[in-house]
């Protein structure tokens, strides 16, 4: 049974798909460009597979890591109806260097900052978590800091160049993120967003320290609904004032398929400038996208406007990009 499952991950490997689902009892299907498609004659992995191959799956879900095929797997498995399943995905083994990832040139501002909340996001498989570790690496290298990085299990190594690394941080988040204020960093490194500790993550950046978080969101509205609604009705006002505080960006992206074949990335970015603090504080949040359409001049750019572009350029089909857009008629 593991032979099988390793040829499913040397299918995934050829195709050049992000991610390999796996049910036991079910068909099994690969994640090409944001699409989930299935593998043409494909055998279904009788029940117990899994756990032959992962050894170790400890409770209903988890996550392990593993190398199969020449290649490093992030693994994310889960209970599902008729036996396990699981989702491999394949991992970087060096983490590419944040001025060539591919994204917008305005993007290098973030590399100036020294504290504050930086946010990325996007849908499963968007390369969110390639393109922030990508940045915390070059925070690392580009000067001496005290990092904390509380990202739990790293799923793309940092380049920490001459950067000092907190290594004995006990506890759960939020008294990890104590320790690391008293400690005297500079930035911390949450990986993803665990919708318990907003309130610390803000304290540390209003505290000084420069804090980089993934939330899975498609656009920077939804970054916002995502972060406020993980704290209760009567911390709401409270967690708007600090957010528009202490917000320096959200970057999001998204994988489309590419007419030239691959994948290619589609961009929204917004910069907490003062109008956007000001929506943020007085609960208008979702007015965002006319404040990001009407500031390019200052590095910010509209999911749907990027899409444009994309389709204009030839890069993306339109078919494609009207799945994403938020407004057809900015699709010309």
């Amino acid at each position: 049974m593991a032979t099988e499952i390793e040829s499913l991950l040397e299918y995934a490997l050829n195709v050049g798909a992000s991610e390999l689902i796996i049910t036991e009892g079910a068909p099994s299907a690969v994640r090409l460009a944001g699409k989930v498609c299935a593998i043409p004659d494909a055998p279904a992995i009788e029940v117990g597979g899994l756990r032959e191959i992962l050894t170790s799956m400890d409770g209903e879900s988890g996550t392990v890591m593993g190398s199969w095929c020449g290649s490093k797997w992030r693994v994310r498995y889960y209970r599902a109806a008729l036996g396990n399943a699981a989702v491999f995905r394949p991992v970087l083994e060096d983490c590419p260097e944040f001025t060539a990832i591919g994204a917008p040139e305005s993007l290098n501002n973030l590399l100036g900052l020294s504290s504050g909340l930086v946010v990325f996001a996007g849908p499963s498989c968007s390369g969110k978590t390639t393109t922030a570790t990508s940045y915390v690496s070059a925070l690392c290298q580009s000067k001496i800091l005290r990092v904390s990085f509380l990202n739990g299990a790293e799923e793309i190594p940092v380049k920490r160049g001459p950067s000092l690394v907190l290594e004995d941080a006990s506890g759960d988040v939020s008294q990890k993120i104590d320790q690391a204020l008293r400690s005297g960093t500079d930035l911390i490194w949450l990986g993803d967003f665990d919708g318990k500790t907003l309130i610390p993550i803000l304290h540390a950046a209003e505290a000084g320290a420069l804090v980089v978080l993934n939330v899975t969101a498609g656009n920077a509205v939804g970054v916002l609904d995502a972060l406020l609604s993980s704290e209760s009705a009567e911390n709401r006002d409270l967690v708007r004032n600090m957010l528009a505080s202490v917000l320096k960006a959200i970057v999001v992206q998204r994988l489309l398929p590419s007419t030239q074949g691959g994948s290619t990335a589609a961009w929204e970015i917004l910069y907490g400038t003062q109008n956007v603090a000001a929506r943020i504080r007085s609960g208008e949040h979702f007015t965002l996208p006319s404040i990001i359409a009407a500031s390019a001049a200052d590095g910010m750019m509209l999911m749907d406007d990027c899409l444009n572009s994309l389709v204009q350029s030839g890069y993306v089909a339109a078919e494609d990009a009207s799945r994403y857009v938020a407004n057809p008629a900015r699709l010309g």
